[in-house]
């Protein structure tokens, strides 16, 4: 397995460059370990894994951040704390709880491959949305969008899916009152975040051929046997993902603040939406399978003036 790394990637920054490709390398270097299911047999290969990978990551907290985080305050960056917010959550709700594993000097297969796939999936949805954004590149870095139809929604995922995945998905929004109702062997979400005293959820899912391709995308065809790292990744990418997706639309969306993450059986997902069906929940199609998001923040607030018609 390998982890992509793409010219779209990069900042145009050398110092930043270097470091993310440097990132990368390493992220390949720990999917080759885990990949070996002989290695990950023996609990002292489990341990170093998680070991070095704890270690390279709080290496990039502790100098690139810091570094990248001193050039936005030069800058003047806007975003600078909503980008603060983003390297502290990921260390305080996920980086920390892994380095105590390591301090213990115990942990399963499981385990290792969850720390790898999250700490690969934020590092590629982080680069490719907040980090460009920093040098007004990237998905993030455009304004925000104030006209809401079908089709501006159809086409901000396929960019964000683009840049971040370097996949081509061609999105078509087919039912913008989504009522929970089985679609196809997929994976369900319930995200929870945090933005002051309020508590944001979005219901999210994408089939399972949808989820496959994304694993592809960033890791190469070489997966089996790999769920607990592709489940991983799904939870962290998703995280982040909706997050960057409501910043395009609602102003201060991008100020959530992970909380958790629970993944729902088909019948618990329908019943979810059998108690309360969200203000805003949207089906789409794509080339890669078919996926919905729904929930009842600022933006489903603000839906009744979306003309989100299927078709329009």
């Amino acid at each position: 397995m390998e982890i992509k790394w793409n010219k779209e990637h990069e900042m145009g920054i050398e110092e930043f460059d270097r470091d993310h490709k440097q990132l990368f390398a390493i992220a390949g270097r720990l999917l080759d370990k885990v990949q070996d299911p002989e290695g990950l047999a023996d609990s002292k290969v489990r341990l170093f894994v998680l070991r070095e990978g704890v270690r390279y990551l709080r290496g990039y907290f502790d100098e690139h951040a810091i570094r990248e985080e001193a050039y936005m305050r030069r800058i003047g960056h806007a975003d600078y704390a909503i980008h603060k917010q983003l390297h502290d959550e990921f260390m305080a709700t996920t980086l920390q709880g892994y380095e105590k594993m390591v301090e213990q000097e115990m942990c399963s297969r499981e385990e290792v491959l969850d720390f790898v796939g999250k700490g690969i999936s934020w590092l590629v949805e982080h680069v490719s949305t907040a980090d460009l954004a920093i040098v007004g590149k990237g998905t993030l870095g455009k304004p925000r969008l104030t006209k809401i139809n079908a089709q501006v929604v159809e086409q901000e995922f396929n960019a964000i899916f683009a840049s971040t995945l370097n996949i081509d998905v061609r999105t078509k929004l087919i039912n913008s009152n989504y009522d929970g109702a089985p679609f196809g062997p997929s994976i369900s979400q319930e995200l929870t975040y945090r933005r002051g005293d309020q508590k944001v959820t979005v219901l999210a899912g994408l089939e399972n051929s949808f989820l496959m391709a994304a694993a592809e995308a960033v890791y190469g065809s070489q997966l089996q046997g790999m769920e607990a790292l592709i489940m991983s990744t799904m939870e962290i990418f998703s995280a982040n993902f909706w997050r960057t997706v409501g910043s395009r639309f609602v102003e201060g969306d991008a100020e959530m603040v992970f909380v958790e993450n629970h993944f729902l059986t088909q019948a618990q997902l329908q019943e979810r939406y059998a108690k309360h069906m969200p203000k805003l929940s949207l089906l789409f199609n794509s080339s890669k399978g078919k996926f919905f998001v729904a929930t009842e923040t600022d933006i489903a607030a603000q839906a009744e003036s979306f003309d989100l018609s299927v078709g329009a």
